[in-house]
């Protein structure tokens, strides 16, 4: 069987560094541009593209590369341990035509102590093996990236199919046979980055068509020893992040609308105070292009169209003897002004809502930040669940 896959380039998260022992900032993911335009199988291909860090939550299995080359610099294959947010729509395999709603959905954004997976990387064949192993997300596959005849620039009008955003600074890479198209995609980190913000895509298929739609956001790259990480001062963390969300708000029930997976990019904020082992996070972002069935969805069929401001913050403990990462959750998000609404259970209420914020630090003496989170969506009558991972460079 003959996998096809492409390798892409793209600018998106710009990471710009001082050198020596200044200060380095990592910047945030602009808004990505429009395009037209993702499981279990194996087998696919390579590919690089221009500059950009982001963050990514992941453990080697190797040393610290030397602060002269990226992390991925290694001379061995390495395992790095990849903390995500996965979400899946599975469709009724009975059922034919390119206009299938799901009928199901699952979602899950792993702890920095249970991952989503691995990313594999095998610096002697320039190979990526991407594994997930998040049942609750409904995402459990493994995709080896190594086609050489498709490491090509990426060019996303005209690879609708891959479902992805269009970001400058990112490698791109494809797998696919007649069953699943697969898609791997992260910010190319440079000398002063060691960890690094990607996504995921995967469409299956069986004879009727699609019969599943798997999108997330990750993050992996060298972490920071734990007798490293300051028990003192404090830092500010900048950076991007990325969030594949289902955003069908104000949905009704009696006239449903098609269910889509959206991309939100931009930028993040991360205050870190060390003495009191607490952190504060802030979001602000956009909606993306959205894809479907191999086609952009028109802005005016979106009940949030691209364009749309996401803001969102909150706080997050750091348990530095157990984890030496943090966990917490968001005070308030909107989503083009409007609150959204993510209030737990509570007596004579009717909302169901959720987040979570996961991170942890990378890097020597916790130069960089990552992490993943979950915003729900309580109300009813709304269908809210926002995917993504986040990273950030010291200042």
């Amino acid at each position: 069987m003959r996998f096809h896959r492409s390798a892409l380039a793209l600018p998106l998260l710009a990471l710009a560094a001082c050198g020596g022992a200044g200060p380095e900032t990592v910047g945030s993911i602009a808004p990505p541009a429009p395009t037209t335009g993702t499981g279990s199988g194996n087998t696919g291909a390579g590919g690089t593209a221009s500059g950009g860090t982001g963050a990514a939550v992941g453990t080697a299995s190797g040393t610290a590369p030397a602060a002269s080359a990226t992390f991925l610099a290694v001379n061995t294959e390495t395992n790095f341990s990849a903390v995500g947010a996965l979400h899946t729509f599975g469709y009724d395999p009975e059922v034919a035509g390119v206009d299938k709603r799901p009928i199901s959905y699952q979602g899950n954004a792993s702890t920095t102590r249970t991952s989503s997976g691995t990313i594999n990387y095998s610096p002697r064949d320039g190979i990526f093996t991407v594994t997930f192993n998040d049942s609750k997300a409904g995402v459990e596959n493994s995709v080896r990236f190594q086609d050489p005849a498709h490491r090509s620039d990426f060019n996303p009008e005209s690879r609708p199919t891959l479902e992805v955003p269009n970001l400058p600074g990112f490698n791109y890479l494809e797998a696919s046979d007649k069953t699943q198209r697969s898609t791997f995609f992260y910010q190319r980190p440079d000398a002063t980055t060691y960890v690094t913000l990607a996504g995921f895509t995967r469409q299956e298929y069986n004879d009727t068509g699609l019969i599943a739609r798997k999108h997330g956001a990750l993050v992996f790259g060298s972490l920071t020893p734990q007798t490293q990480i300051p028990i003192s001062g404090s830092g500010t963390y900048t950076g991007g992040f990325i969030a594949s969300a289902v955003l069908d708000t104000s949905r009704d029930s009696r006239n449903p609308q098609p269910a889509y997976m959206q991309w939100i990019t931009g930028a993040s904020n991360v205050s870190v105070d060390f003495g009191k082992s607490t952190v504060a996070l802030s979001f602000d972002g956009t909606v993306g292009p959205t894809f479907q069935n191999g086609q952009l969805i028109d802005n005016a069929a979106l009940l949030t169209p691209a364009g749309t401001r996401f803001q969102a913050s909150g706080s997050a403990q750091i348990d530095l003897l157990r984890t030496g990462g943090f966990a917490g959750a968001f005070t308030n998000a909107t989503l083009g002004g409007k609150a959204i609404d993510f209030s737990p259970i509570s007596a004579g209420s009717s909302t169901s809502g959720a987040s979570s914020i996961d991170g942890t630090f990378f890097g020597p003496n916790a130069v960089n930040v990552g992490g993943n989170f979950r915003i729900v969506g309580g109300v009813p009558d709304q269908r809210v669940d926002i995917q993504g991972a986040f990273t950030g460079a010291k200042k």
